[in-house]
């Protein structure tokens, strides 16, 4: 008997262990009702260790300072059309006085939120201010603007929920800047290669010119000589005729055997 009341002892603390939820310091809990009439309804609770069973959940929220990074880059592009992408963090923390707020807000638990929910809010942002800035002003100074107006739009519509938007970390802007240098040395490489082509193109395109254009004058010219060779061929009287006509009137003065005198018959 004693055996089986230090059993059932036991497994009524192991159950009793299994069914609590523990909210560590630093943390605000919540405790939601997954049924009946009040479900879905939030109570607050601070740290402690509290009984949960198969009717209630605890979503723990941080509200110390916390750091996300994102493990997929973000994409924006600029208003020239360069396309810029990278890994960012956020830092952020929770108020202890709108957790209600929070959960009433998005449902879900503070990981669930800064993976989907504040993750689109930095890119719609980014995304915005980016198509009003050229990628030249980016690299000159301007990604500082960029970030500094996309964490202020972030934190005005994320701060009253409940979530404080604290920072852009340095070491994330760091790597926007070595990732926008080399987009910008790839995009020069590629307007350099395209004026190479393009001016191979215009001197191919001039000499082929050339070529056609004394082409079409050497076969004019060997035409004309054609026509005026069959001519003279045809009318030889007219040989005859120009060279009267060039003539200086003055005649030979030695004239040796068999020569005839240019033009006029002697008898």
């Amino acid at each position: 008997m004693k055996k089986l009341i230090f059993a059932a002892l036991m497994a009524v603390a192991v159950l009793c262990v299994a069914g609590c939820d523990r909210v560590e310091p630093g943390n605000v809990g919540i405790k939601v009702n997954k049924l009946g009439d009040d479900k879905g309804v939030g109570e607050v609770v601070g740290v402690g260790r509290y009984w949960t069973g198969w009717n209630t959940e605890i979503y723990i929220f941080p509200t110390f300072k916390q750091m996300k990074t994102y493990e997929d880059a973000f994409n924006f592009q600029m208003s020239d059309g360069t396309t810029i992408g990278y890994h960012i963090g956020v830092a952020y923390r929770v108020d202890p006085t709108k957790v209600t707020t929070v959960f009433q807000t998005y449902r879900k638990g503070v990981d669930d939120i800064t993976d989907t929910d504040l993750r689109q809010k930095i890119a719609d942002s980014l995304n915005r201010l980016a198509s009003r800035m050229s990628t030249d002003k980016f690299i000159d100074g301007g990604k500082a603007d960029l970030l500094t107006a996309a964490l202020s739009e972030i934190q005005q519509e994320m701060g009253p929920i409940g979530i404080q938007v604290i920072s852009l970390p340095p070491t994330v802007i760091a790597s926007i800047n070595a990732k926008v240098t080399a987009n910008q040395k790839t995009l020069q490489r590629e307007q350099e290669v395209k004026q190479r082509e393009a001016e191979a193109n215009m001197l191919r395109a001039e000499a082929d010119g050339q070529a056609d254009a004394k082409m079409k004058l050497a076969k004019a010219e060997a035409e004309s000589i054609k026509i005026r060779g069959d001519a003279l061929r045809q009318n030889p009287e007219v040989m005859q005729l120009e060279a009267i006509n060039k003539w200086n009137g003055t005649l030979p003065q030695y004239m040796t055997s068999g020569t005839s005198t240019p033009f006029i018959q002697v008898k």
